[in-house]
């Protein structure tokens, strides 16, 4: 890519678009369209900054550090307006296979309680559950310590299970 092979950006963007845009559709309340743009502006910075790229480390963890910076910038200018996220609510491939409405309507509780947590422990349980990075890589995405960024994880799984486990959840389920 460094040195303009266009095969090798089309393997790049295959391989990583979808699970960008997943973590921009979680990250967005479930906005597929300004998740979609998102991730646009990400690949552009990653066309604009692969110079900077070093090979040291993962380079999906590179990646999903340009995201959670675009996202988070994205959301720090501009006050983000909640939709309705049973309008939007984004099932990556398999899940969209399932068709079954008691795991469409899990799936929905899930990211209605992963909206009310705070920024930095939303986004350390999504690279954690949703995306598999191990609390070192997280913590390097996120610019935080390894300790700070476990005890993101601790407390917003805590606040999950709480929010979960309200009445108003319980009636639903």
């Amino acid at each position: 890519m460094k040195n303009g092979d266009t095969d090798a950006w089309e393997l790049l963007v295959n391989k990583y678009y979808d699970r960008i845009f997943s973590y921009c559709v979680r990250r967005c309340f479930g906005d597929r369209v300004l998740a979609a743009d998102l991730t646009q502006d990400i690949f552009l910075k990653l066309i604009e900054n692969i110079n900077r790229y070093r090979f040291t480390g993962k380079f999906h963890n590179y990646l999903f550090t340009i995201a959670v910076n675009t996202c988070r910038n994205h959301f720090s200018k501009k006050k983000f307006k909640e939709e309705q996220l049973e309008d939007y609510l984004y099932f990556d491939k398999e899940e969209r296979k399932r068709d079954t409405l008691v795991i469409q309507e899990e799936e929905q509780l899930v990211q209605q309680a992963l909206d009310q947590l705070n920024e930095n422990q939303k986004e350390a349980i999504l690279l954690k559950y949703f995306y598999d990075f191990k609390v070192k890589e997280i913590a390097k995405i996120m610019g935080t310590s390894v300790p700070t960024t476990q005890s993101r994880i601790h407390q917003g799984m805590k606040k999950l299970e709480g929010i979960l486990n309200r009445k108003e959840f319980d009636n639903v389920q």
